[in-house]
């Protein structure tokens, strides 16, 4: 009996010694933690975004609405200084402003319409050779038979020294741009003096008789023709 108590003795000794230490390893806070300390901060800054947003909008809408108000006010001002002005000019001067306006027209028309002579003048002094002398000139308006359009119809009768001064004379006129279709006709041979009488007609374009052309024409150089 004592050897068996021995031996259990003995065992108790041999078993390995757990440490077990009830020491906490850093110091122990009394008061409780508090789960919601985290989530606080993030809450505050979300909120303090939300506000100055919304205080920006608010902001951005009132400066639109001051910013349309004053150009609307800058409108009604700019249309009532025009209705003042044109108040102040009165019915009287617009009255006179259109009677001249109308005496412009009627003066462009009667200038467009009108042809100016000087410049067959001086085609035919550039043209004409001296053996050549005119007697008659005349001009009309007609049409061409072939394109309708109005043209300015010359008829001049004179006398040449001979047929070949005729000749020469037809190539002459062939130089200018004004003279256009010249023909001889009613050819006649004085028994006296063998000069050759004729009838000479061409056309020339209204266009190249108006005053802005004659105004550009003037200090065209003319043709010297030769005999």
């Amino acid at each position: 009996m004592h050897i068996i108590y021995a031996h259990a003795i003995l065992s108790v000794l041999m078993e390995p010694i757990v440490s077990t230490s009830f020491i906490p390893k850093r110091p122990v806070s009394a008061e409780p933690v508090s789960q919601q300390q985290s989530g606080s901060g993030s809450v505050g800054i979300l909120s303090l975004l939300t506000f100055v947003i919304v205080l920006g909008t608010i902001l951005s809408f009132a400066g639109v609405y001051f910013y349309q108000q004053t150009l609307e006010k800058q409108k009604a001002d700019l249309q009532a200084q025009i209705t003042q002005a044109q108040n102040g000019l009165g019915t009287g001067f617009v009255s006179d402003m259109k009677q001249l306006s109308n005496r412009i027209n009627g003066v462009k028309a009667l200038i467009n319409n009108h042809i100016v002579v000087s410049p067959i003048f001086a085609a035919l002094q550039a043209t004409t050779l001296q053996s050549v002398q005119y007697q008659n000139f005349t001009y009309d308006f007609t049409v061409d038979p072939g394109t309708g359009a109005k043209m300015v119809q010359v008829t001049i009768t004179g006398i040449a020294k001979n047929y070949a001064t005729l000749a020469l004379q037809s190539d002459a006129y062939a130089k200018s741009g004004l003279i256009n279709n010249p023909i001889f006709s009613n050819l006649t041979v004085d028994d006296k003096t063998q000069q050759v009488g004729f009838k000479l007609v061409f056309t020339v374009n209204p266009n190249d008789l108006s005053y802005q052309a004659f105004i550009q024409n003037m200090n065209t150089a003319p043709i010297v023709p030769t005999q």
